[in-house]
């Protein structure tokens, strides 16, 4: 069943059900105010008879008995006019064939002044009057109300009743197809959406309600869609090129070798030169995988409380093996005197690739002079690095570019690269909570900025 069926079918019910109930409430308070006028009147003919009829009335002895109880709830006259004794016994009447009153209804009129009830078909109102020199009796007024009115109300109000859910019905359809005409178009629009044409959105309106938000976040996805098929277009062709470059010179050197005896110093160049080759290829075998865990399945990876002063140390350590220039420099300013101050949560393996990397493409692009690994430690655990280097700078237009995976800057084509380094190191602190930032660059050099958010109570991580 459709959503607009389903709505027509509850905005009718809930709407059929308030029209019954007023409809309902109506008539009830019509029967009840007609009832009441007609009460009135018997209450008037009882009070005129008493002043007129029973005023001379000389005979108080009680009617004989001849009534005759009716076969069904009709009684054959439609009105009548009776006094009782206080003794409960009829003195006087219209219709000496009449239903008696029932001692109930004596009583209560006796003991409340005036009574109201139902005589068979007809309705009766009894008042207790005293007369001058007469002992206390009660005047008994019946009639048959006309239903014809209310019966004739209640007809109109029933086919009333059907038309307003007629017209309900009509309405609610006509209403669920305008609140749904927004969200038919959504449909249509993403489904005209093919992997050629991501780059297109849904037409936002202007008014900010449900429909509104719900454009905005379709428009959020096709933007992470677009942008993971773009990603996935860039890594077929980067990656194929990065993986190429060394197998074809693995295969090429490997292809002179065997074509004649060669020396061992030959050889051992060769080895060498193969074994930079599958160490390249490693290394972006390593950083791919790296990615892809942190994309893939990033509530997979384990956290926990490390030290992030012995990370900077690590991965200075590393950076120093593997190159000899330039000098890096860990500048600790002021180390707390709390250790438990030091630590983060997070995940050990990935911080220190991430420092790395950063430290890495530090000296890479700026092979002259030092970097700076500078660290300033806050009490809330919102600790903040700085890599420093004294390159010559990111230009402004390239400095949003290097975060994206597999970019590689003209600039520095003929230096050894994957571009997949600095989005690794941004995906790595993004995924901690901490923020990677260009703090300044220029062709004095470049200042990384990384962030860390505030941390738990220190005694909890330490």
């Amino acid at each position: 069943m459709q959503i607009r069926t389903r709505l027509t079918i509850l905005f009718t019910l809930i709407a059929t059900c308030t029209l019954a109930g007023v409809l309902i409430v109506a008539f009830v308070v019509y029967r009840k105010s007609s009832e009441a006028e007609f009460y009135h009147s018997l209450e008037t003919k009882a009070e005129l008879a008493a002043k007129s009829n029973f005023s001379k009335l000389e005979n108080w002895k009680a009617l004989p008995q001849t009534w005759i109880e009716p076969e069904s709830d009709t009684v054959n006259y439609s009105d009548n006019l009776s006094l009782y004794n206080d003794n409960y016994q009829r003195v006087y009447t219209l219709h000496p064939d009449a239903v008696p009153v029932p001692a109930k209804a004596l009583q209560d009129a006796f003991q409340y002044g005036s009574v109201q009830f139902k005589q068979y078909n007809l309705l009766a109102f009894g008042k207790r009057i005293s007369l001058e020199g007469k002992p206390p009796s009660v005047v008994i007024v019946e009639g048959r109300w006309n239903a014809s009115e209310a019966i004739k109300i209640r007809n109109i109000l029933i086919i009333c009743f059907f038309l307003g859910v007629s017209l309900l019905a009509i309405s609610g359809w006509y209403f669920a197809g305008q609140a749904l005409a927004p969200v038919s178009r959504i449909m249509n629009e993403v489904d005209a959406l093919y992997p050629t044409n991501l780059n297109q959105r849904i037409r936002m309106r202007r008014n900010n309600d449900e429909i509104g938000r719900l454009t905005q976040t379709f428009n959020r996805m096709l933007d992470r869609v677009e942008y993971a098929f773009r990603m996935q277009r860039l890594f077929l062709s980067n990656v194929s090129h990065e993986l190429r470059n060394p197998l074809t010179a693995i295969q090429t050197q490997l292809d002179v070798l065997l074509q004649r005896e060669r020396t061992k110093e030959i050889y051992e160049k060769a080895l060498q030169s193969v074994l930079e080759d599958v160490r390249a290829i490693s290394s972006v075998e390593e950083q791919l995988h790296q990615l892809a865990r942190i994309y893939n399945d990033p509530n997979a990876i384990a956290f926990e409380p490390v030290r992030i002063d012995e990370i900077l140390l690590q991965a200075k350590s590393r950076i120093q093996k593997r190159r000899s220039t330039p000098k890096i420099v860990l500048d600790l300013p002021q180390m707390p005197e709390n250790d438990a101050i030091l630590f983060v949560h997070g995940n050990e393996e990935l911080l220190l690739t991430a420092f790395v990397n950063l430290l890495d493409n530090a000296c890479k692009y700026a092979p002259e002079g030092a970097v700076i690994l500078r660290a300033l430690f806050h009490n809330n655990g919102a600790h903040e690095i700085f890599v420093i280097d004294q390159g010559k700078g990111i230009p402004t237009d390239e400095q949003a570019l290097i975060f994206e995976p597999f970019y590689r800057s003209p600039r520095h084509l003929q230096i050894k690269g994957t571009g997949i380094g600095l989005p690794l190191v941004q995906s790595i602190f993004k995924l901690h909570g901490a923020t990677l930032s260009i703090l300044k660059s220029n062709e004095t050099g470049t200042i990384f900025q990384i962030l860390f958010p505030v941390q738990p109570s220190n005694s909890n991580l330490a």
